[in-house]
């Protein structure tokens, strides 16, 4: 094992000479347990590793110093398999309990995302109710609203990305949406569905201008709020309660985006879905597989069953 070509793949990652230190330094207690035990550090097994953390238990380590250090552990699994000296990390089926780790809520399948783009249905221009005075404010920003809705779902966007899109950030002749870096997120140009291509066509031509007309205003945002505000979280709140009410499972946007991300990482590696999510860190990303782990106590009683 070369420590300083982990500690030059840690370094590609954006972590701090310190963690960088630090890692290394955790590898190498993994690695004398590992020659105890006549093992190889390249071979270990999950239930190696699980080994490993019994030992930190018997130290009396807190959860989350645990945690840091499985970190560390799957990382150099996973440069491992970059170099292609194996096809698995024997630490992805391990959790610790009581770790802070981001929520992944009641996470949707694709079908499921689906379901919920085609659920929001667009009422019919001869919709008995097309004569009442505030039919068309309502046929308009449904229209808008599935248009907000299918970023989320097929390109993973935040809300606060989706109000910060403008006319000039549609790519339509190439079939791209360029989303703008905020101060937590990444720039990126992410590709478009073709049937998103039609209806963002419809909505830029024929819908915003009824809506620029209906409410007065002038502003270079694609999506136009019908109160007061150039932006308003009425968009978000009213489309939000119409999908409660059309589907239990739904609790909120961070909850969708949070689906697509998990989607995204069944299929594509993870720089591709750093990329695509807009996380500045690795890290951020990665913390939507930890969560999909399975819990640390299970592995315990598989390998070491009591009594």
């Amino acid at each position: 094992m070369k420590a300083e070509t982990f500690k030059a793949y840690l370094k590609s990652l954006g972590r701090s000479e310190n963690t960088i230190e630090s890692y290394n330094n955790y590898l190498l207690d993994f690695i004398s347990l590992l020659d105890n035990d006549q093992s190889k550090v390249a071979k270990a097994t999950t239930k190696e590793v699980t080994r490993y953390l019994e030992k930190l238990s018997r130290k009396r380590l807190e959860n989350k110093t645990k945690y840091i250090r499985l970190n560390s552990l799957q990382h150099y699994y996973n440069w491992q398999i970059q170099l292609g000296n194996r096809d698995d990390n024997p630490v992805k089926p391990i959790k610790i309990r009581g770790t802070r780790t981001r929520k992944l809520y009641d996470i949707f399948s694709m079908q499921e995302l689906e379901q919920l783009y085609y659920g929001y249905e667009i009422p019919q221009e001869d919709d008995p109710r097309h004569r009442r005075n505030w039919w068309q404010e309502h046929l308009l920003t449904r229209k808008r609203n599935k248009v907000m809705l299918g970023f989320i779902i097929y390109q993973g966007l935040t809300t606060a990305e989706i109000d910060r899109i403008t006319t000039n950030d549609l790519q339509l002749r190439k079939g791209n949406i360029y989303i703008k870096g905020g101060k937590k997120s990444n720039e990126r140009t992410l590709e478009l569905k073709s049937h998103q291509i039609m209806e963002l066509m419809e909505y830029q031509l024929q819908t915003r201008p009824l809506l620029l007309e209906l409410t007065r205003k002038e502003t270079p945002q694609l999506f136009v709020s019908k109160g007061k505000n150039i932006q308003s979280n009425n968009n978000w709140k009213n489309l939000s309660q119409v999908l409660k009410q059309a589907h239990k499972k739904f609790k909120n946007f961070q909850q969708v985006r949070a689906s697509v991300i998990t989607y995204w990482l069944g299929i594509y590696n993870l720089r591709e879905v750093q990329y695509m999510a807009g996380h500045r860190y690795v890290s951020s990303t990665e913390n939507y597989l930890v969560n999909r782990l399975e819990d640390l106590q299970n592995d315990i009683d598989k390998y070491h069953p009591r009594g």
